[in-house]
């Protein structure tokens, strides 16, 4: 199985500017098979994406996830029609946490698709803990730690789930603090900066290698039969501090199901 798949924190504080209409006006144009996006915080813009991407073909999926903190988890998945159906979805808020985002109900959303000949796949969004200002009084160890004990609950969820899984989103790091999650790689790294006031590579597709790896075998092979990068981009727009990332990925089937 091969698909196209955006992910891209559009940077919506309730405080920022609404650029959901620049946003939605490029997606009609690239038209990814799988969307996730980040930071739709506000109720009005999450309702814009759905109305419009709605009309040019995809499904829409909101978690639950109102109503237990400030702000919703900010996620958004949508699909199109013409590609998959729709299997079931879940939000689990991530139950570690730290300082002000707090104010957010951090958390993890799965959707679960089947492809026109029935393929499965499991589609995460999320975005994991950040470091900020009031991190630096901690220390970036108790950040990694807790990002750590994030990954960690996704691995829980996927658990021995037979649909192959990918983990998508504003990572908030450059490389895995987990070994159960693996990110995909670009074959030129230096042209996958997706924080461009920084150059720093925060937003990923990952997948989970012990889905790969035969029974008693730990990381046999899973290189070569896992997921893969047919083709991943950058691009470069004005509507956020990311850039979003743009990935052709071929989803090989779990070897139990193969």
């Amino acid at each position: 199985m091969k698909v196209q798949i955006l992910t891209y924190n559009t940077h919506g504080l309730p405080w920022s500017r609404d650029t959901s209409s620049g946003i939605v006006q490029w997606l009609k144009t690239v038209r990814p098979t799988v969307i996730c996006l980040q930071e739709v915080f506000v109720d009005s813009v999450r309702a814009y994406y759905h109305d419009n991407l709605v009309r040019y073909g995809y499904t829409v999926c909101h978690p639950l996830d109102r109503d237990v903190a400030w702000l919703g988890s900010g996620l958004l998945i949508a699909f199109l029609e013409s590609e998959f159906t729709f299997v079931s979805h879940c939000f689990a808020p991530y139950l570690a946490h730290h300082n002000v985002e707090i104010m957010a109900n951090k958390g993890f959303f799965a959707v679960k698709l089947r492809d026109l000949r029935g393929r499965p796949v499991c589609i995460i969004n999320t975005h994991t803990v950040s470091n900020t200002i009031v991190s630096a009084l901690f220390g970036d160890a108790v950040i990694h730690k807790i990002r750590r004990k994030q990954f960690q609950q996704i691995v829980d969820y996927v658990g021995n789930s037979v649909f192959p899984t990918l983990v998508l989103g504003d990572l908030n790091c450059e490389h895995s603090p987990h070994p159960y999650v693996r990110f995909l790689r670009a074959c030129d790294i230096t042209q996958k900066h997706t924080f461009p006031s920084t150059g720093e590579d925060l937003d990923h597709i990952a997948w989970i290698p012990l889905q790969y790896a035969d029974p008693g075998c730990g990381y046999c092979d899973v290189d070569r039969r896992g997921p893969a990068f047919e083709s991943c981009s950058v691009v470069p727009l004005p509507w956020s501090d990311h850039s979003p990332l743009l990935a052709v990925v071929r989803i090989p089937s779990l070897p139990k199901d193969a």
